[in-house]
């Protein structure tokens, strides 16, 4: 006969749990990466570009504005023109420049502020929802570097 503990113990889902020292050294990268993507960032005008999306191409619009001496705040939107049932992409940014760290502080109009949530919760956020918008935001950066279209281009407000 099968004893049930020991299947129990087989049968356990392993589960990867983030520390906050992974989610700091990803803050400093997603720095890194959106300097190498805009290294003149703080300037009064957006930024425009285009990714490819299928076979047509969605705008992508950063904008930037000083908070203080040591933050800024970046909204990065991007429009969705494959998927009409997928809303467009925004997140907000709080880049901490004294650091040198990126900390996704939104996304779609969603604020998360722990770094672990507990499970299930009303809002139905994984444990890490947190690290996910930060490592998604540090995927993002990789993309628009490697594959953005054409020259970034700066609107005046």
């Amino acid at each position: 006969m099968i004893n049930d503990n020991s299947l129990q113990n087989n049968i356990r889902l392993k589960t990867k749990r983030t520390s906050l020292n992974e989610l700091l050294a990803l803050y400093e990268i997603n720095f890194l990466k959106l300097k190498k993507l805009l290294p003149n960032l703080f300037t009064k005008e957006r930024k425009y570009f285009c990714l490819p999306e299928g076979n047509k191409n969605s705008d992508v619009v950063i904008t930037a504005e000083q908070e203080s001496k040591f933050t800024s705040r970046l909204i990065i939107s991007q429009s969705n023109l494959s998927i009409e049932k997928v809303e467009n992409l925004i997140i907000e940014v709080a880049i901490y420049h004294d650091l040198k760290m990126v900390e996704v502080r939104r996304f779609n109009g969603k604020h998360q502020f722990w770094s672990r949530n507990s499970f299930p919760n009303k809002n139905m956020l994984s444990k890490d929802e947190k690290f996910q918008w930060n490592k998604y935001l540090s995927e993002w950066l990789s993309f628009s570097r490697k594959e953005g279209l054409g020259n970034i281009k700066s609107i005046l407000p």
